[in-house]
This record gives structure tokens, C-alpha cells and sequence, in this order.
């Protein structure tokens, strides 16, 4: 009997270390995202891969891991139709874990953007976006919730929240000229919570 148990038990923990997909990037070719439908995209890949991998190592290096292909460059269109090109870093940083179980979509949401994104933005430095031919930063953090009961180490889903945030604001963030605050309110923001489709989201500070 006691044999059993402990082979149930094993089976459980074999289980929640192996359930579900892992969205960390763990080497920098996971990270950076090579191949562009467009060829506008691909031009700025091969461009600035020199700056993508400076950007890799920093975070990196501080213990922030990237989402897969979480690292390169994005479009996004305005209300006239106009294509403009941002840099992109989406990040799946350990620390943010939620359990399904005691907390609410809006809860998770308004706990990442109050209390990390301005952290991890802070990473993030003038010459990385900084560049003629780039029109801002898509900066992402993604996060897994969890059944708690079940595993705290995988399983779940993932939900996430991306900023938009155009150069001019991002250059006087970064001077201090404006803050957090007033960028995000000048800033589309998107996101995706509990299983449902990405929509685009006015945060309320």
C-alpha cells in the first residue's frame, strides 16, 4: 500500500513538471524572431540584429526571460490606415504567477500593469528604440495562471498584456519628461485574460 502511494505520488509530480507548453525562451534563437511575413520586417531584423542581441544579453543577464519570439520588430496601424513599425520585446519574466483559484481576470490585469510593467520598462533604453526608420516600442509581459491545487509550476494558461507606446513618448519617459502614467493613457493597449481574445483595453489609473 505504502508502495502505491508513493508511486501515485511520484506519477502527480512527473505530471505537474511536464504538463503544458513551455513559453519561456531559453536560448536567444528562441528569442528573436528571425522570419517576417513582410519584407519591410525582415529589412529591420537583419538591420538591427546587432541591437536585438544587445537587447537579448541585458535582460538576459538580469534574469528576465523572453517569450518565444518575443524579441524583434511589429506593425501597428492607426485610424487612417497607416502602417508604423515598432520595435518589439515581450517578456515572461518568473516572478508573475497567478493562481486561478483567488483571483479575478481584472485583478491580474491591474496587478501586472501597476506593478511590474513600469519595473520592466525600465530596462529598456534610449538607443534600443531610438531610430529613424522605428516609429516605437510593443512592449508585452505574459504571464501564466495556474490551478494552484493542481501545480504551481506549469499548466494553466497565459494571458497578457501589450503596450503600444509611440517614440516620442517613450523618448520623454525616458528623459522623465513625462511619466508612466501619461504615456500608457497616450498608448494602445491590448490584451488577452482568461482564455478570451486579445482586445484593446483604456486602463483606468
Amino acid at each position: 500500500m505504502k508502495l502505491l502511494c508513493a508511486i501515485i505520488a511520484m506519477l502527480a509530480l512527473v505530471s505537474c513538471a511536464t504538463t503544458g507548453p513551455v513559453h519561456i525562451a531559453t536560448t536567444e534563437s528562441e528569442t528573436i524572431k528571425r522570419f517576417y511575413d513582410t519584407p519591410h520586417l525582415q529589412q529591420l531584423a537583419k538591420k538591427y540584429d546587432a541591437s536585438l542581441r544587445t537587447i537579448y544579453s541585458r535582460f538576459v543577464s538580469s534574469g528576465i526571460p523572453f517569450y518565444k519570439e518575443g524579441l524583434g520588430f511589429t506593425t501597428i496601424r492607426d485610424e487612417l490606415n497607416e502602417t508604423y513599425y515598432y520595435l518589439m520585446v515581450h517578456i515572461r519574466p518568473q516572478d508573475i504567477v497567478f493562481n486561478e483559484n483567488t483571483t479575478k481576470p481584472e485583478q491580474r490585469f491591474g496587478d501586472v500593469l501597476t506593478s511590474y510593467f513600469q519595473k520592466y520598462l525600465n530596462y529598456i533604453e534610449k538607443t534600443d528604440f531610438d531610430k529613424n526608420d522605428i516609429d516605437g516600442l510593443a512592449f508585452g509581459i505574459y504571464w501564466p495562471v495556474r490551478d494552484f491545487s493542481q501545480c504551481q509550476q506549469s499548466g494553466g494558461f497565459i494571458e497578457y498584456i501589450i503596450i503600444y507606446v509611440n517614440k516620442n513618448d517613450m523618448r520623454d519617459y525616458k528623459t522623465g519628461t513625462k511619466s508612466f502614467v501619461e504615456i500608457i493613457d497616450n498608448s494602445e493597449v491590448i490584451t488577452s485574460l482568461n482564455r478570451q481574445a486579445a482586445q484593446s483595453v483604456r486602463p483606468v489609473f
